[in-house]
């Protein structure tokens, strides 16, 4: 994108040249959304349990337009495609979807596990994540990856304490969906955008939901 500028309500709008990628995580309890410019995160919000939705958009705006930006400036938008909240996954992909097909914008999927490990990236040694999918207290686990997340349930940490793994905080880190915005830059880049149509999230686990057994 080359720089430019360009009036608008507040003044003079200056978009800064580079790529830049919107992030958005919505995989969890906890959401969040962030802009990366070639590449580095550089800006992100927090969004609290319940406002997935109803504070996605206004987050965005807030991002945006606080660095004179607009939707259309972007090159794309990436969303964590899970595992995670069958909710949560779905109102994050839902919105992205909207936007890139209204402004013609790509859109990339970022799995949740590589997104846990790349905050973990200066680690020594190897790296795996386990997450928590949705209320059921159930750990999804990928074989790549390996630091155990510390908000687990006490006997999960002790038992991969007890096998010899690390465990690592992620409270000083910036929130997930900086990950999500680099690494999704990084998919744009090689080619990997979504099909708008077909783009669909990995949930970890089977629905809640069941068809009821017909009466006999």
């Amino acid at each position: 994108m080359a720089a430019s500028a360009s009036r608008g309500r507040s003044g003079v709008r200056v978009v800064s040249a580079g790529r830049l990628v919107l992030g958005i995580d919505t995989a969890q309890r906890f959401g969040s959304i962030a802009l990366a410019g070639n590449g580095n995160a550089a800006a992100w919000e927090s969004l609290a349990p319940g406002e997935h939705s109803s504070g996605l958009s206004r987050a965005a705006e807030r991002i945006l337009s606080g660095r004179g930006l607009e939707l259309q400036d972007l090159a794309g938008i990436a969303v964590s495609g899970g595992p995670g909240s069958f909710t949560g996954l779905r109102i994050g992909l839902a919105w992205a979807k909207g936007v890139c097909l209204g402004l013609s914008l790509e859109l990339t999927l970022v799995s949740e596990h590589e997104v846990n490990a790349y905050r973990h990236r200066q680690s020594p040694g190897l790296i795996a994540t386990v997450l928590l999918v949705a209320t059921l207290r159930e750990a999804a686990g990928a074989s790549k990856v390996t630091v155990a997340a510390p908000e687990l349930p006490s006997p999960l940490l002790e038992s991969l304490r007890g096998a010899g793994f690390l465990t690592a905080s992620a409270d000083s880190l910036p929130p997930t969906a900086a990950a999500v915005a680099e690494l999704g830059d990084r998919n744009l880049l090689a080619g990997r955008a979504e099909d708008l149509a077909a783009a669909a999230p990995s949930y970890g686990r089977a629905p809640n939901a069941r068809k009821p057994t017909p009466s006999p």
